[in-house]
């Protein structure tokens, strides 16, 4: 599973990568090719990367790495023996510039997030006037014998007026054995470089992985994201969990989001509440937070610590499904099903559950959920499921989204003894601005 492949579930993991300022190509191709971490050990070392960054003064080397350009296929032609044109020699001169500067700016902040290799000599054989610029000339140092043949051509080519007779055969020769040197020079060039070619891709993808890091700090303040405590065993926990973009979004119509708490481990977990009561949001959350995680970003809650898993499996609709002809609850039953054979086989996966059977009759609809949290047992990494229906099982931990307090909705989380469903869709309906007829005729069905 890698950084793109989880892209496109609904959870707001897109609105991260769009917010996520990278600097470089490079960088936004390694992102996306970049595989979930699946162990403790490993996710603990990048978040110690960035915590090193954290409060250090990043901007000087967030604009060198501005200039970092993905020159792969450079660095492999040059390893590969083959001769560099100029552009290919300017590329890996840039390069070896960008992390030469990177590198002492990361020492004068004793940063150690990343190990670039020191690209000084390579600097040196394609800058030997110590110029300093950054781009590629083949320079009259290079060769005495190349100084005296641009020295004898710009003698007859004076000032750029026509020359005639045996003085343009004389140039024309000197041209020739110009290009020759050049050509001779880049082929010494390439060999040289060709030393250093590891350290060249060491360099790139270290610069690369940098300017991840650095814009996940960045991030991670812009939108108030937090380090994750990460264990193997035990307990998931939030504490003021968010969605950023359901945020976001309520902010911007002047609306207010509110955080919610929830814990879960091995025992499947409810959330339990009317329509619109923001289940699927916390559902969506928690996805977007495992992932997070397992990604390697700032996490949206105060304080959390997250169990590691192998996979999470969000069902929340199947559209590619429903396009091959299914029914909504013929594609959501298949997803589902997945899920249960992924648990019975003991596979450590996060199973999220957005209101199964809802598309059925709630006598059935009611049954099948009973049915689905008897099988599943007691999940290796966790099961949530949100429903409207009452569940009566007692071996399950319930949430109950608060719901209409003085008119107005709550939609933290409390946790429940009961599997009753509040009946507040008619009070949420009439907080809408639903017609009043329709209202008063409603409740008296419900009254009779």
């Amino acid at each position: 599973m890698t950084f793109k492949s989880v892209l496109d579930i609904d959870c707001g993991i897109r609105f991260i990568y769009d917010n996520l300022e990278l600097n470089s190509s490079c960088a936004r191709k390694m992102l996306l090719e970049t595989p979930m971490m699946r162990s403790k050990r490993e996710i603990d070392v990048y978040y110690g990367k960035l915590n090193q960054l954290f409060n250090k003064n990043l901007a000087p080397i967030a604009n060198k790495l501005m200039c970092l350009k993905d020159i792969e296929t450079t660095i492999k032609r040059v390893a590969g023996g083959i001769v560099l044109d100029d552009i290919e020699l300017f590329e890996i001169k840039y390069l070896a510039m960008i992390s030469r500067d990177v590198l002492l700016l990361m020492r004068d902040q004793n940063i150690t997030a990343v190990n670039l290799p020191d690209l000084g000599d390579v600097v040196a054989i394609l800058d030997p006037d110590k110029l300093n610029i950054p781009s590629f000339y083949v320079y009259d140092s290079y060769s005495d014998e190349l100084l005296q043949v641009r020295k004898q051509m710009k003698a007859i080519a004076g000032y750029g007026l026509e020359v005639e007779g045996e003085q343009k055969q004389l140039l024309l020769e000197l041209q020739r054995r110009n290009d020759e040197i050049e050509s001779e020079i880049r082929g010494v060039l390439s060999g040289r470089i060709r030393e250093y070619s590891r350290d060249l891709d060491h360099a790139l993808k270290s610069l690369a992985l940098l300017d991840i890091l650095i814009a996940k700090v960045v991030q991670m303040k812009e939108l108030g994201l937090n380090f994750p405590s990460v264990t193997e065993v035990g307990e998931t926990f939030y504490v003021k969990m968010f969605n950023p973009m359901v945020r976001k979004a309520l902010e911007d119509v002047g609306k207010q989001f509110y955080p919610v708490d929830i814990a879960f481990a091995n025992v499947p977990v409810t959330i339990i509440g009317a329509n619109m009561g923001g289940k699927s949001v916390v559902l969506k959350t928690l996805a977007l937070n495992q992932l997070l995680t397992q990604f390697g970003f700032g996490v949206a809650a105060q304080v959390c610590c997250v169990k590691v898993v192998d996979q999470v499996k969000f069902c929340i609709g199947d559209d590619q499904n429903a396009q091959k002809g299914l029914s909504s609850f013929a594609a959501e039953m298949l997803a589902i099903n997945e899920v249960v054979k992924s648990l019975r086989a003991g596979e450590n996966i996060l199973a999220l559950v957005d209101e199964p059977a809802r598309t059925t009759n709630p006598v059935e609809g009611t049954a099948l959920v009973e049915g689905l949290l008897e099988v599943i047992g007691r999940g290796e990494g966790g099961f949530v499921l949100t429903t409207h229906y009452n569940i009566k099982n007692d071996d399950v931990k319930r949430y109950r989204v608060k719901g209409l307090m003085d008119g107005v909705m709550d939609y933290t989380l409390i946790e429940a003894e009961s599997g009753d469903v509040p009946h507040e869709a008619v009070s949420i309906a009439q907080s809408l601005g639903i017609d009043q007829e329709w209202i008063e005729k409603t409740r008296k069905h419900l009254n009779n």
